[in-house]
């Protein structure tokens, strides 16, 4: 676990999103620096374990496979914030 957040400690000082997701709130920090609107995969850390998101077929998901919705909203979450309509 430390070896993971030892990885990422220099992002830590950005600002965190809170999205809400079937009644349940979560806490997502964006692990990447550059932001563009034709993003494949990035990186964020979600509760407080590194996630992977992919694009694929428009949609976004977890590289694990499961939660796609969740992956959207996140996502939704920062492309509005960082003003990344895509």
């Amino acid at each position: 676990m430390q070896d993971t957040i030892g990885k990422y400690e220099e992002y830590f000082d950005k600002q965190k999103f809170r999205v809400t997701y079937k009644l349940k709130d979560y806490e997502v920090i964006l692990l990447k620096k550059d932001l563009k609107k034709d993003l494949k995969d990035i990186s964020i850390l979600l509760d407080g374990v590194v996630q992977k998101m992919i694009k694929e077929e428009g949609k976004w998901g977890f590289d694990h496979g499961n939660d796609r919705e969740l992956a959207n909203d996140i996502w939704r979450a920062i492309s509005l914030r960082y003003r990344l309509f895509a």
